[in-house]
């Protein structure tokens, strides 16, 4: 991969909303103080920007020096990385955002949450093994083993960031404030919305909002087991009950033993004559033995 660094005269870099809403943005306090540093010192660091076969050049990183130097005119170097696709953009943003220092626990746990589900889906997938010619461990547990967490851990992560990035799509500044520690919200309620039916639609208003519709979500997957369980109760006592109806009737009263046996050897009968079913005819030898030993038992 060829890594250019360039100045540029170059303004209009083009914004995807799709990867800058991928990172999490700064706080007010925090890009007051870069827009200080850029102010004073001019912008140090290049733009990380992704060419496309049409031209046109993608910021992948610096979404905030971009936005400072265009308002106040500061000129700025640019990379250029000529990413495959937007899934290898995604993963490097998340690698890149990962190796700088002062991450929150919550901050490290959407990244972690983000990397998995990069690298989770088919193509592409996780492909470090343990050794030559051991099988390949899954994502989860290679990304455990690499940051020193349980591979259960990352797939919680994986559930965070979802459920980031589900309050992301109606309450973007909700999301930062939380990431930034500026809101404390439980973590488990920002995970049960990645589990919810309606994930695609679920609006968040505030704090108080997701913590309702947790517990909602919470409680309609509660039914669910509930009802799963019923479902498979009821079908073990369907079982259970066509068992004892095909099994010799010997816990029926002894006239309702004639009848059963009775009933079972005209359909007997029934099937050796109809469908010449020899099977039936040995069948009905025995029901006859058993009507017998129950006649004069």
């Amino acid at each position: 991969m060829q890594i250019i660094v360039m100045a540029t005269t170059e303004k209009k870099l083009v914004i995807s909303k799709e990867l800058q809403d991928y990172i999490i943005p700064l706080n007010t306090e925090e890009f007051k103080q870069l827009e200080n540093n850029i102010i004073k010192e001019g912008c140090r660091d290049p733009l990380v920007v992704w060419p496309k076969d049409n031209g046109s050049l993608v910021l992948v990183d610096g979404h905030n020096r971009y936005k400072i130097c265009q308002k106040h005119d500061i000129p700025f170097n640019i990379k250029k990385i000529p990413f495959a696709n937007v899934d290898e953009v995604k993963l490097w943003m998340v690698n890149n955002q990962m190796g700088r220092r002062n991450l929150t626990p919550d901050q490290l746990s959407y990244y972690r949450g983000l990397k998995y589900i990069a690298l989770r889906k088919p193509l592409g997938g996780y492909t470090n093994v343990k050794a030559k010619g051991a099988a390949e461990i899954s994502t989860s547990e290679a990304l455990g083993e690499q940051f020193n967490v349980s591979e259960s851990t990352v797939r919680r992560d994986a559930k965070f960031a979802e459920g980031m990035n589900i309050i992301q799509r109606s309450n973007p500044e909700l999301k930062t404030k939380i990431l930034s520690g500026a809101v404390k919200v439980k973590k488990a309620d920002v995970q049960v919305l990645a589990e919810a039916k309606n994930a695609d639609t679920i609006s968040i208003r505030n704090e108080a909002d997701l913590h309702n519709k947790a517990k909602n979500i919470r409680e309609s997957l509660l039914n669910d087991i509930e009802s799963k369980v019923k479902k498979i109760e009821q079908e073990r006592i369907t079982r259970a009950q066509k068992t004892l109806q095909d099994a010799e009737p010997i816990f029926l009263k002894k006239e309702d033993r004639v009848k059963k046996i009775k009933g079972m050897i005209i359909s007997s009968i029934n099937k050796a004559i109809n469908k010449k079913d020899t099977k039936a005819i040995k069948e009905l030898k025995k029901l006859i033995d058993d009507l017998a030993q129950v006649i004069f038992d």
